[in-house]
């Protein structure tokens, strides 16, 4: 049968449409998988999910600036400097509670609150105590490492050491472990008793010094979370030696 040319021309053209046509969508195929790859990468590295890649393939850019400037920590600067302050207050009152200061020849509060018959400034200092106290385990709580759980734990065993001495005061010890005023028998506790529980070698003077590791603690995260923003998309930081150990990408703690 003869052929005529513009059905033999037709013929070829539609193969060639086709061909063209299954190439065409192979090639979309290809590249869309490979989008979808490159942004599931991409949200893997900045923490995200691989939902944040949208059905064509496109990567999430608001997730992407978002999260542009990563740090070492959770919490920010502002977080551990009120547990600084709180840790630090701690420390302080406790000193000021001492029956005697190696560093002063000042009198005690005790010696003078004998002399004038009065326990206010006493009285006082233990009302402050126990507030900055109790900020400061509410810190350790929120921060919620491991080694602020640790150190409230502690706490909280020093405070269960002596319950018995800090209720004659008018104290007593929350199941959370902070402390309760009881105002009336605080201020009706005499000399003798408020210097004994508070005064001596007993649980403000010990959560004193644990108050001072709970500030140093602090004070290295603050110094962290200064050297620790960057951007992520910086290839020094993800990559580089030199800050691997001063709060690249892969130091930070979720």
């Amino acid at each position: 049968m003869r052929v005529t040319r513009n059905y033999r021309n037709g013929m070829v053209n539609f193969r060639k449409n086709n061909n063209k046509s299954e190439v065409e969508s192979l090639v979309n195929t290809l590249r869309l998988n490979s989008a979808k790859r490159r942004s599931n990468t991409l949200s893997s590295i900045l923490g995200g999910s691989s939902k944040s890649a949208s059905a064509s393939g496109r990567f999430d850019t608001n997730r992407l600036f978002d999260r542009n400037t990563v740090t070492s920590t959770e919490k920010p600067q502002k977080f551990y400097y009120d547990m600084q302050y709180h840790a630090k207050q701690v420390g302080e009152y406790a000193d000021a509670l001492q029956s005697s200061n190696k560093d002063s020849k000042e009198e005690s509060i005790y010696d003078k609150a004998k002399k004038s018959g009065s326990t206010e400034e006493i009285v006082s200092n233990i009302k402050s105590f126990v507030n900055q106290y109790n900020n400061m385990l509410e810190d350790l709580e929120e921060s919620g490492s491991r080694s602020d759980t640790i150190l409230r734990t502690q706490f909280d065993t020093l405070a269960r050491a002596a319950e018995k001495d800090l209720a004659a005061t008018g104290v007593t010890k929350r199941a959370d472990g902070t402390l309760e005023i009881d105002e009336k028998k605080l201020e009706a506790a005499d000399v003798e008793t408020l210097e004994k529980v508070w005064g001596g070698s007993g649980f403000s003077l010990k959560a004193g010094a644990k108050a001072g590791t709970v500030e140093a603690t602090a004070e290295r995260n603050i110094e962290a979370e200064k050297s620790s923003t960057y951007s992520p998309f910086n290839r020094t930081n993800l990559y580089g030696n030199s800050t691997r150990s001063s709060g690249n990408y892969f130091n930070y703690r979720r």
